[in-house]
């Protein structure tokens, strides 16, 4: 039988995230795929922030960048240049959320491959295409995995501490494990249409991504990169599945919405049923489930891979650190001890302090319950969004349409259209129960990344993650993160992998500013960072490593602030305190629905007062 740390079931773009994160934290990994090329045609086609900058967590920030499309967005009444615009998206895609574009579009074939080339500077990532996953079974903390190819009969075992499942919707591993997908399916269908378009007068007619919403027909009209387009209609309901996606049917559909079709060749036509569902469980043992095998939702906000993605930041640096104790790989963590040698009383708190968390029950429990407790309550806050956006959208009753038009008109003027589209579209990720500081008021806020400039560095552009890297990291403001930290929480912290960051105000002259060691970062801050633990009122702040922070330090109580910090942190990652539970704020959701509910009851008053 062979051996390795983690197997990861499926290499769609939630596994190749995973298997890259993995790789870089120096854990053995197996990837089993039964296809053996990447699907031809795109799934996902919309990305926001929060999914580009886990792509920054493995350096693929730089070409995501170069291969998005920041083509503007709207919801509208009628197709352009008709109707009225509900909502414009235009400059989200241009404007940046946690330093990067806040929504985008891309083609998923293409991320896929890069995702998976880049797999290749791992050796410790193995990934074996056209092999599938037949059964598996724990037995005293390991996991035994029986593979075939797709195109034998030959089995093989394998062995992991760790089986993460991302074979999406239909799960090999969800079944086997008896987990239901609990939920529903949207009694809709819809046609989907890939199409490409080389004559740029397309593009003048539908310069946006457009989604319409008119008492006739509701559909979407979306730019991809380069001549690519993304066309989804709502069917009516004898409008049968089998005879739309034929060629005819397809032209008077579209020439009935006023898309030209004389512009546009096609690449795929199918009609989908969309769903949301969910998992109630999402790990058993040692076993864990990612992406869509444990949960999906309707395409209405172009959520489900982003979610995905975001699973996959979540839960590998809480698998490495269950895996090895640490953040950092084996090369590293070898010179590092090299060179604390001559410092035996601390070398012996490190070793203490680095050994692998995956035989303590209590660490894995904590490890993985977070990755559930933190994720499915944000799967359903979208899911609710997105099942009450789509109900606006594909309504049809006059009056139900013009209370949705009076209700986005009274929210855009009451809330100002920036916190309209942030709210509506994605809201704040920040966590409100799992693997927080339970006293911090900032603990669970998604951490800023502005641009800043390193010691090192004559320009100014260099986002924050790029200085962090993929691990836990601790900043401070002005002062030496070394010089607050003491001995024993700083060997800590250091043999986790934590990068120590101290902050610099704009405007000193960081050339005459020394830094406590080689394991210091030198930044200068562009005012943000100093904006944010002002608000928060402190001066350090420990950050996990897929960005949320865990707690900060206050100035005032610094030496019993910080040791408090590390020792909460501490005991939550080995299992002696139990995770951080909070009662989340009224969802945007929830306060739209009280509006709708309010102007209903004064228009019906104002109607019962006319008439008696």
């Amino acid at each position: 039988m062979m051996e390795s740390e983690v197997i990861i079931v499926g290499l769609g773009p939630v596994g190749a995230m995973a298997a890259n994160l993995l790789g870089q934290y120096g854990i053995s990994t197996r990837v089993f795929e039964r296809l053996t090329e990447i699907y031809f045609a795109p799934r996902a086609i919309a990305m926001d922030a929060e999914a580009l900058r886990t792509f920054e967590m493995i350096g693929m920030g730089d070409w995501m960048d170069q291969h998005i499309l920041k083509a503007g967005a709207e919801l509208r009444t009628a197709s352009p240049p008709g109707g009225q615009v509900l909502l414009d998206m235009s400059d989200m895609t241009h404007r940046r959320r946690y330093g990067c574009h806040q929504l985008c579009t891309f083609h998923q074939p293409t991320v896929e491959k890069e995702l998976r080339r880049r797999l290749e500077q791992y050796a410790n990532v193995q990934v074996n295409l056209g092999h599938e996953v037949t059964a598996f079974a724990e037995t005293d903390g390991k996991v035994h995995v029986t593979v075939r190819p797709v195109s034998g009969h030959e089995t093989h075992t394998f062995v992991c501490k760790y089986l993460l499942a991302c074979d999406g919707g239909r799960s090999f591993v969800r079944k086997h494990l008896g987990l239901k997908y609990q939920g529903f399916s949207i009694p809709e269908h819809w046609l989907v249409m890939d199409v490409t378009c080389e004559d740029k007068s397309f593009d003048d007619d539908w310069p946006n991504s457009s989604l319409v919403a008119s008492a006739n027909r509701v559909f979407l009209n979306a730019r991809l990169p380069g001549d690519m387009r993304r066309i989804e209609v709502l069917l009516k309901d004898d409008e049968k599945a089998l005879t739309v996606v034929r060629e005819e049917n397809t032209t008077r559909l579209l020439n009935e919405i006023g898309i030209d079709v004389e512009k546009l060749t096609f690449k795929r036509r199918m009609v989908y049923k969309f769903h949301a569902r969910s998992v109630s469980q999402w790990w058993q043992g040692h076993i864990v489930l990612l992406g869509d095998a444990a949960h999906c939702m309707p395409p209405t906000k172009g959520q489900g891979l982003c979610c995905g993605l975001e699973d996959a930041a979540n839960l590998s640096w809480k698998i490495a650190l269950l895996c090895r104790g640490n953040l950092t790989n084996k090369l590293d963590l070898r010179q590092y001890r090299e060179q604390q040698k001559q410092h035996q009383e601390q070398q012996q708190q490190q070793q203490q302090a680095s050994e692998p968390l995956t035989d303590n029950v209590g660490a894995a429990s904590n490890l993985l319950s977070s990755f559930e407790a933190e994720r499915q309550p944000w799967i359903e806050r979208q899911t609710n969004v997105i099942i009450a956006l789509r109900r606006m959208v594909t309504i049809t009753s006059p009056a139900a349409i013009m209370l949705r038009d009076s209700v986005f008109k009274f929210m855009n003027r009451v809330y100002g259209r920036e916190l309209m589209l942030g709210e509506l579209y994605k809201g704040r990720p920040d966590l409100h129960q799992g693997l927080i500081h339970p006293e911090n008021q900032s603990s669970g806020q998604y951490f800023i990344q502005p641009t800043l400039r390193r010691s090192d560095d004559t320009i100014d552009s260099v986002l924050l993650d790029k200085v962090l890297g993929p691990t836990w990291c601790w900043l401070s403001l002005d002062e030496s993160p070394l010089s607050v930290l003491s001995a024993e929480h700083h060997a800590y912290l250091e043999n986790i992998g934590c990068t120590f960051v101290r902050v610099m105000r704009q405007g000193i002259d960081i050339t005459s500013v020394k830094t406590d060691g080689a394991s210091e970062v030198l930044i200068v801050d562009n005012g943000s960072i100093e904006k944010w633990m002002r608000r928060f009122r402190c001066h350090s702040v420990l950050v996990r490593p897929d960005r949320f922070v865990f707690g900060t330090v206050s100035k005032s109580t610094s030496a019993a602030s910080q040791s408090h910090c590390v020792n909460t942190m501490q005991a939550i990652l080995t299992g002696k305190t139990p995770l951080t539970y909070r009662t989340a704020p009224m969802s945007f959701v929830a306060k739209v629905k009280l509006v709708a509910t309010l102007l209903a009851l004064v228009l019906l008053l104002l109607l019962l007062w006319v008439l008696f």
